[in-house]
């Protein structure tokens, strides 16, 4: 009798220590997966969210900007963000941990700027709701600092697609501050352009004129 109440009660006490209380729902470890030992997903909830990136989430045969993943993922710098992201692990939400892996974007290593561009592309693709609102700025803010990079990065596609998604995720939520919104559309576009050329350094006619074209795009 008394090792029946034993094994009762060390079952007990497992099961007590395998589950983790997230605002106030009891989550089984068996149904969560740590990222990083910071952030708890429920994996039921994981749908195929990537379903059209076209990964295989074989590093050494996805490429990103004529490199393969494994380029950026080998890279001790490589953030576990933008790695989580393309596993499929960590899924954008109207949350900060989202507004730290877009702002990488901006980064000035120049050889993983890429992989997080393709995070602030590939969030622009499937945002919705809530997470509209956080794009907007860190794609207006990779624009403004690299002018150049981001036509090249634009030009890489024929449809035009890619160029409407970010000029209205820019037009959405990229204001400079809340009051924005209220502010003759004019006063933003002028501010963008402004920036947009001070860092396009030795750029031609053309290039000038294509950031007065995109500024408008984005808040006309």
């Amino acid at each position: 009798m008394k090792t029946r109440i034993f094994e009762l009660l060390f079952i007990f006490l497992i099961s007590c220590n395998s589950n983790k209380v997230d605002n106030g729902r009891i989550i089984t470890l068996k149904d969560t997966l740590t990222i990083h030992d910071t952030v708890y997903v429920d994996r039921n909830s994981l749908a195929n969210w990537q379903e059209y990136f076209g990964l295989t989430h074989i590093p050494d045969k996805d490429t990103i900007w004529f490199k393969q993943v494994s380029y950026y993922l080998d890279d001790s710098q490589c953030s576990g963000l933008a790695r989580d992201f393309y596993y499929g692990s960590l899924r954008p939400s109207d949350d900060g941990t989202t507004d730290e892996l877009l702002k990488l974007a901006t980064t000035d290593n120049n050889k993983l700027r890429p992989f997080y561009r393709w995070c602030l592309n590939m969030t622009i693709v499937v945002q919705d709701g809530g997470l509209a609102e956080h794009t907007g700025v860190p794609a207006r803010k990779y624009a403004e600092k690299f002018p150049k990079e981001f036509f090249e990065y634009m030009d890489s596609d024929t449809s035009k697609q890619k160029y409407n998604n970010w000029a209205s995720s820019i037009g959405y939520s990229g204001y400079y501050n809340w009051d924005d919104y209220k502010r003759p559309n004019n006063i933003i576009i002028k501010r963008l352009t402004m920036i947009m050329k001070s860092n396009c350094k030795g750029c031609n006619e053309k290039m000038l004129r294509r950031i007065d074209t995109f500024a408008k795009d984005c808040f006309r």
